[in-house]
Parts: C-alpha cells; sequence; structure tokens
C-alpha cells in the first residue's frame, strides 16, 4: 500500500544517484579508453521515479491526481540486425496513491514491446539512444470490491547508456508513458446488492506519466 508523501526528497535522491554514476563512469575512462565489445543481450534492472496522471471524481467530477512516487522495473534487450538496432521488452510498477477525499492506493503496471536505436557514433564514452514501445497498463485499486483494469499503452523515451566494462554499464533513462482511455469513461466500478458504483473516470483520453530511472546493464 502506498500513502500520499512529498516526492522531492525521493527526486533528490535519484539526481544524487545519477551524477554518482555519471563520476564512477568519467573515472574509468580516465585511460580515454571505453569497451569495444558489443553484447548480443542486455538486462537491466531500474528504479526510478514516476509522476503525472490525473482522473476525475465519479461523484464530484473534481480533479484527482496520482502522487508521483517511486517506481522500479527491468528491461531486456535483444539486437536486431546489429547492436545499432535492438529489440526491447519493458516491465515497470509503480506503488503509489490516488488524491481525494478518501484517497486510494493503486498499483501501476506497464508491460511493452518495442525496440530502440543506439547511437554508437556521436559520443566516445556515452551511447544515447532513443525508442518507442506498445503494450498494456494495469491498474489496480487496493479498494475491496474495485475492479482493475488494462488498458493500451506505448512508450517514446531516450537515455543513455555508459559501458564501464565489457559486460557491464549504466543505463539513465527518461521516457513518457501513455495510456489510451475511452474519453471520460468510467474505470474503477464496485456491484453491489443495489447496483454498481464507480468512483473513478477517464478525464480525457489518455493517462501520461512521466518516469526517470537509474539502471544496470548487464551484457551477455
Amino acid at each position: 500500500m502506498a500513502s500520499t508523501k512529498n516526492a522531492h526528497p525521493r527526486l533528490g535522491t535519484l539526481g544524487s544517484g545519477i551524477v554518482l554514476s555519471l563520476l564512477i563512469a568519467t573515472s574509468a575512462y580516465a585511460a580515454d579508453e571505453r569497451p569495444t565489445h558489443r553484447n548480443n543481450f542486455e538486462i537491466t534492472p531500474f528504479a526510478g521515479e514516476m509522476g503525472g496522471g490525473k482522473f476525475e471524481d465519479a461523484t464530484t467530477a473534481g480533479d484527482r491526481d496520482v502522487d508521483s512516487d517511486t517506481d522500479y522495473g527491468v528491461i531486456f534487450n535483444v539486437n536486431a540486425d546489429s547492436y545499432e538496432r535492438q529489440y526491447e521488452f519493458l516491465y515497470a510498477r509503480q506503488s503509489t496513491s490516488v488524491q481525494g477525499t478518501v484517497p486510494l492506493d493503486m498499483d501501476i503496471q506497464y508491460l511493452q514491446i518495442g525496440g530502440i536505436v543506439n547511437f554508437t557514433d556521436t559520443s566516445r564514452h556515452v551511447i544515447p539512444y532513443f525508442g518507442l514501445t506498445v503494450g498494456g497498463t494495469r491498474f489496480e485499486p487496493d479498494a475491496t470490491g474495485l475492479d482493475s483494469a488494462t488498458k493500451l499503452s506505448f512508450t517514446a523515451g531516450g537515455g543513455l547508456k555508459i559501458p564501464i566494462t565489457d559486460h557491464i554499464g549504466i543505463r539513465l533513462d527518461a521516457r513518457a508513458f501513455v495510456t489510451v482511455l475511452n474519453g471520460s469513461a468510467d474505470i474503477f466500478c464496485a456491484s453491489g446488492n443495489t447496483g454498481g458504483t464507480c468512483l473513478i473516470k477517464g478525464q480525457s483520453d489518455t493517462f501520461v506519466q512521466y518516469h526517470i530511472g537509474l539502471g544496470v546493464i548487464a551484457g551477455f
């Protein structure tokens, strides 16, 4: 269960982690060299911060913002025809709260498949990349009797890969998660003896969250 809390300390911690990672990577290149080996597969467990997202209260028509909170997951990449182009499989999970008169704890999960392009010739010490994925979003409210919901979603984003050795590196990832909703359709509903009730509606056609994360690449 998640609780409503200020996300700024976590953002500061994440930012410190990113700066520390960059310093480590810089020291690894003190000899002005970088690994030239290219792996066929990469697996990257990550943790980060996810913010954004808004619903509408079905009773009062007021806004119900989703709290910014920690997210975590794993990214798996497989080379397509070369290292420059990779297939990507992504899983991310956030445990958070939806604000309102009565806050609602909720888990949000993303399962995505797509691809990225690694720009290996643009920098000596880092590899920028850009990618797109498509998949599904699973909303799981932590309240008795409320239904979960699964919706179509996609992501767009990019970041940096910083190789440390031939098989280990650091990945900085930033992306937008866009979930397709059916306009103002009711989402989380419960059925009872007196009929069905719904607590939350989609505020628009899309539900958008933003993520920044730090991961460790293991290549093979």
